[in-house]
């Protein structure tokens, strides 16, 4: 069972959601994905298509409203078109308004591939504008638009000079996000009212007085707005969004890569210190060494005590975290997907995991009902703590079902291709560089090698899951090299990335092929 979930609230013939600032309401191709068709994806698995009868501007978050099949499209549809939908949306400003109520009318249409406002042609648009408290040196405000017009309160309160706070395009000031956000929704459904209220944005709360922690609190939210989960469980908090670092939550504790060359100064050392007083949390900031970096500079500093070990989970699977065994605390998130994609795909089935590193494929395999289980890594280190992971998990790591190597994993192939062995699934995630005194380990040199040494492990029709984080080539280039390998019947996609990771339709780090033997 999933513990990490997209948050959405589900009836009978609708969905209620919260969509993200950031995302599109609906794909505008068939590989750019917007919210409906993740929904749909994720959360229900491509059983069921989610119709979609309301859409939000891509930079607007909130309340959000879906069909779950076409009778209920049409009716809610026609709800709207004769504006029995109730909607109600807050936004921030930065300019000052003489009114404490206003209700604003003017003809909205497309030119030149834009939408304007004209008072000076017959109203199409009419919002009703409300006051609502000072936050800080900006203004909340709320706004009830009567008809549905595109970007229409955006062009309202740019019209009444009170222009939305991040709406560069209709004369907002710069901000981290578009500061627009729909808080609820009210229509009469089969003679009951519904209503559905959306968390309001950190903006637009009074603890928010001031710009410095805007960026932080924005890549935060967008976590907790698209997810369901407590402080246990282990997502990514912080990734592309600022340079400098990348965060993950393991449980009660942040763990924080810094990758900016220079150490981090006082001031960043304070605002990691009172974040992790804000939040409650125990927070490890380790900088990344470039190879040929000094090796002896200081690599951590710690806010809170920060056990040696620690517990956290992932999809209700336990982990062992530990801080003091090299650059991570034994987890790679990016893979969160694709172990709770092999945990439902190992019953009874037979599956080996190369470069193991703590054994969570395995751990997963495992939970999974697969009836062998085979973990090969070269750290006895690693392997010991694949052990505790099993523990952990009222895993006996000494049943005759699970098998520990410590080796190489180009000589377990070698070794297991003479004895024939046959596994359903494999697990391949190597490193971009190892070094051991087998000899070097380069991705990009030795992929093609370490795919043909597998593919005759596989069992007939059996899956080979391959990743890899080298950034020298894309998702596709990767699959167009694997593609014409003899021995692949199939390529075919692993699961959509956590949406904590990239977006949808971005580049992403991971790449990831399931490859089907013939």
């Amino acid at each position: 069972m999933k513990s990490i979930c997209l948050r959405y609230e589900a009836h009978n013939d609708f969905i209620f959601c919260s969509k993200p600032s950031g995302m599109n309401t609906h794909g505008s191709d068939h590989d750019k994905m917007g919210w409906v068709e993740l929904l749909s994806q994720i959360e229900f698995s491509l059983q069921q298509d989610l119709l979609t009868v309301h859409r939000l501007d891509k930079g607007t978050s909130g309340a959000l409203l879906f069909a779950r099949h076409r009778e209920a499209a049409t009716e809610l549809s026609r709800l709207f078109e004769t504006h029995q939908v109730k909607k109600r949306y807050v936004f921030l400003t930065d300019r000052r308004l003489d009114h404490l109520k206003i209700t604003h009318r003017s003809h909205i249409e497309k030119k030149f591939n834009q939408f304007v406002s004209h008072n000076n042609k017959e109203p199409n648009a009419e919002t009703t504008f409300e006051w609502m408290r000072p936050l800080g040196k900006y203004f909340l405000w709320s706004a009830n638009p009567k008809t549905g017009k595109p970007h229409q309160i955006r062009l309202h309160a740019q019209d009444l000079g009170i222009p939305v706070l991040g709406d560069i395009d209709h004369g907002g000031s710069l901000f981290v996000r578009l500061c627009l956000h729909s808080f609820s929704l009210e229509f009469p459904w089969k003679g009951q009212i519904q209503h559905f209220q959306s968390p309001l944005p950190f903006w637009a709360r009074e603890e928010f007085k001031s710009l410095p922690l805007a960026e932080w609190l924005a890549t935060i939210e967008k976590r907790t707005s698209t997810y369901r989960f407590d402080e246990n469980d282990c997502l990514r908090l912080s990734h592309l969004e600022n340079p400098k670092f990348r965060v993950d939550q393991l449980g009660p504790v942040w763990w924080v890569y810094w990758y900016a060359a220079e150490d981090p100064n006082h001031e960043d050392l304070t605002f990691w210190q009172n974040l992790g007083l804000k939040y409650k949390k125990q927070i490890l900031l380790r900088k990344m060494l470039n190879r040929g970096q000094n090796p002896n500079a200081q690599l951590t500093w710690k806010f809170g005590e920060i056990p040696e070990q620690w517990l956290a989970q992932e999809n209700e699977v336990q982990y062992e975290m530990r801080r003091d065994q090299g650059l991570s605390p034994g987890l790679f998130l990016d893979q969160r997907e694709n172990r709770y994609w092999l945990r439902q795909c190992s019953q009874d089935k037979t599956v080996l995991n190369l470069f193991s590193y703590t054994g969570a494929f395995s751990v997963n395999s495992a939970l999974g009902g697969a009836q062998q289980v085979v973990t090969v890594d070269l750290s006895k280190n690693f392997l010991d703590w694949s052990r505790k992971n099993f523990e952990l998990n009222q895993l006996n790591p000494d049943s005759s079902k699970y098998e520990f190597w410590t080796m190489n994993s180009f000589s377990f192939l070698k070794l297991a291709a003479k004895k024939n062995r046959k596994f359903d699934y494999i697990v391949c995630d190597p490193p971009s560089f190892s070094r051991s005194k087998e000899g070097i380990f380069r991705i990009e040199k030795d992929y093609i090698e370490l795919i043909e040494m597998i593919l005759p492990c596989l069992a007939p029709n059996g899956y080979l899951l391959f990743s890899n984080n080298y950034e020298g080539w894309s998702q596709n280039e990767f699959e167009r090299r694997i593609q014409s390998l003899p021995g692949v019947k199939k390529i075919l996609p692993t699961p959509t990335a956590g949406l904590d990771y990239e977006e949808a339709n971005e580049p992403h780090l991971l790449k990831s092929l399931l490859i089907q033997s013939s």
